[in-house]
């Protein structure tokens, strides 16, 4: 007695059509905020504020992309202490307007004083894109 094989659809299996597959279409780029960031900031410290330095790095979760903003402001003038304290106190309170972003944490690392009376002041920022 001879045994027949059965094809792979009568065994009780489905068997996959051959197909090509095709990648999904890749996440449009997004354009970074910091431009956008250092402008709201500039504003918010005009006329005695200066940026002295940012960078950024690309930062994601499990569920958030976006970016960590360092940035080195400096407060010039002869009541600099005080407006860099007031500058510092409202940072955490101010909701700044980006296209495409939400700034979702700010954090004043350090307020120190310069050596011609001027402050300086180190901001770490959490931007995230807004789908």
């Amino acid at each position: 007695m001879t045994s027949q094989t059965k094809p792979a659809h009568a065994r009780g299996r489905w068997a996959c059509p051959p197909r090509s597959i095709r990648p999904a279409s890749p996440r449009p780029q997004r354009r970074d905020c910091q431009g956008q960031l250092l402008a709201a900031l500039n504003a918010l410290t005009a006329p005695t504020g200066t940026i002295l330095e940012a960078s950024l790095r690309p930062w994601c979760s499990a569920t958030f992309i976006g970016a960590q903003h360092r940035i080195a402001l400096r407060i010039d003038g002869a009541d600099a202490a005080q407006q860099a304290a007031a500058l510092a106190a409202k940072l955490s309170e101010t909701d700044f307007a980006l296209r495409g972003h939400i700034v979702a944490d700010v954090c004043v690392d350090a307020v120190t004083p310069g050596p011609d009376g001027e402050m300086e002041i180190s901001l770490a920022v959490l931007t995230i894109e807004d789908w």
